[in-house]
């Protein structure tokens, strides 16, 4: 008698504890950018605004709820995501596009071997960016007049591909830095993601009077969120379920017309 009920004790205990473990949410941490990279954060600071923050964390806010997870957000300088990324100290950083060098520090959603394009978060354009009146150009193809060095953000894929194209790149922390040089005549040109280098030629007057963008646009990148190689080892399931969800996110209606109002 006294076994029967060691063993319904047990059993209830497991029980128990099995419904408690499924109550409990699982935490994934998140990580972005401490710059501004409109629209997808907003901000230079390492704190999310408590408004219109961007839409890679509305997208957070939606995905935590989808799926039933509690989360934080760590706002970081960019290399340092990754490098915590590749620690396994952060689960997933938003967004990146891709590079194969940065498999090093963490996974982006694949199928049949190949890097899913259906499951980015957003797909971004690079711009070339001069002061009006200069005779910088570019036609397509090739990069015209640009004899002293190009800006671009810290970090982006985009600094490598202009350094294949045999441009000289000064990197630095944000592109509103690399407005600044610009004007100084520190720079002959800067390149940046259209949204982000838009922005700021409407929200400051000075860059307005003083910079135009290049016609046509430098390149058409894919961005993703990113999941560590320790997070996707021990919670495959949930990595994967984070990427449909992104794919599912980036495509509705709802989500969409949030977006219409961060450009607006």
């Amino acid at each position: 008698m006294k076994t029967k009920q060691v063993l319904w004790y047990i059993l209830m205990v497991f029980c128990c504890m099995s419904v408690i473990s499924q109550a409990i949410a699982m935490e994934v941490v998140f990580s972005c950018e401490n710059k501004q990279d409109f629209p997808t954060v907003l901000g230079n600071s390492e704190n999310v605004l408590d408004t219109n923050p961007g839409m890679g964390i509305e997208a957070v806010y939606i995905l935590a709820k989808k799926l039933n997870i509690t989360y934080s957000i760590k706002r970081l300088p960019w290399k340092r995501c990754l490098s915590e990324l590749q620690k396994g100290n952060i689960d997933v950083v938003f967004t990146a596009s891709y590079k194969d060098e940065r498999k090093q520090y963490g996974l982006y959603p694949e199928k049949d071997g190949q890097v899913d394009a259906s499951r980015r978060f957003t797909s971004s354009s690079y711009a070339l960016y001069r002061l009006k009146g200069s005779d910088v150009n570019f036609d397509g193809t090739n990069f015209l007049n640009i004899k002293g060095k190009v800006g671009s953000p810290s970090g982006y894929s985009i600094s490598d591909d202009l350094r294949k194209k045999g441009l000289k790149i000064d990197e630095s922390p944000s592109t509103e830095n690399d407005f600044i040089k610009l004007i100084k005549g520190r720079l002959d040109a800067v390149a940046a993601l259209e949204m982000t280098g838009d922005y700021y030629l409407i929200e400051n007057k000075e860059f307005n009077q003083k910079i135009e963008k290049v016609d046509p646009l430098i390149v058409e990148k894919p961005y993703y969120f990113m999941i560590s190689q320790q997070f996707y080892n021990n919670h495959r399931e949930m990595a994967e379920k984070i990427w449909d969800a992104i794919a599912e996110i980036r495509q509705d209606p709802e989500f969409q017309k949030k977006l219409k109002n961060y450009l607006q």
